[in-house]
């Protein structure tokens, strides 16, 4: 067992930073998703240790009425304001009641929702808001080089999961040696993820587990909604930690853990 490293009363410098993302599936492949409440809370900086989430991409309304085949930009964006800092994004994925999703089917196609367009920001992006992709296409996509599905794989690292929760998830920024430096010519700034994409192939059915439905099978063959489900919310959490007197990203991580009572499964790293 790895010990984990004591922390003095002056030790480090934490910051945490709260976006809430929310989203409703409605019956029928009608989808109003991704509704942004457009707010950052829980700031706490001390020291020289401060950082800054948004979404640059996003305007009020991209998740109304959304469709199997939409494109939209969704970009929670972190930013080092000051110091240098270790930093790494927690996703929490829970139903509309918070309550976190325990349905790996539901888990699974949540994230499968979620893309890095490698392009992103610039005039030619991969993922173009004015098409419709289907699940080969985007793969493709992935195959090629050009996005990342879920996550930045270029600056971010996925660290495991809250042991025994798979709907709690990390994402250690581990670009320029893992330094996310406020100090530099121009600020750091690191995108977890660029748009939202609900492929156009997607079936009743699948719209049906990403909601929270529970449903059957009619005597026609199709498939009736029994008990409409409550949709689901993604909490996007950004936590930096003081890279002074950290050996490296690895006890800086440790030291994350211990100051927000975490502990997490690698195993599947």
């Amino acid at each position: 067992m790895k010990a984990i490293p004591k922390i003095s009363k002056k030790g480090f410098v934490l910051t945490v930073l709260s976006l809430v993302l929310i989203a409703v599936i409605a019956i029928g492949g009608s989808v109003a998703y991704f509704t942004d409440y457009d707010e950052v809370t829980n700031t706490f900086t001390m020291g020289r240790v401060k950082i800054g989430l948004d979404e640059p991409g996003w305007d009020d309304g991209d998740g109304l009425d959304l469709l199997p085949g939409n494109v939209r930009t969704k970009d929670p964006t972190v930013t080092a304001r000051e110091g240098q800092s270790y930093m790494r994004i927690r996703m929490e994925i829970v139903d509309g009641g918070g309550n976190y999703i325990t349905n790996a089917d539901q888990l699974n196609l949540i994230l499968e929702t979620l893309y890095y367009d490698k392009e992103y920001g610039t005039a030619a992006p991969n993922i173009a808001e004015n098409r419709k992709y289907s699940t080969a296409e985007l793969q493709a996509l992935i195959v090629q080089g050009k996005i990342d599905k879920e996550y930045n794989k270029t600056d971010f690292v996925f660290a495991g999961i809250k042991t025994g929760n798979p709907a709690v998830r990390y994402y250690n920024y581990m670009a320029n040696s893992g330094i996310f430096d406020a100090e530099a010519a121009s600020p750091y700034t690191a995108v977890l993820f660029s748009n939202v994409v609900i492929a156009k192939d997607w079936n009743n059915e699948e719209i049906f587990i990403l909601d929270g439905d529970e449903y059957e099978t009619t005597p026609g063959g199709g498939l009736e909604v029994t008990v409409k489900g409550t949709g689901y919310k993604i909490i996007l959490t950004a936590e930096a930690i003081q890279s002074s007197d950290m050996a490296n990203a690895l006890e800086a991580f440790m030291a994350l853990d211990a100051a927000t009572n975490v502990t997490r499964d690698t195993s599947g790293t």
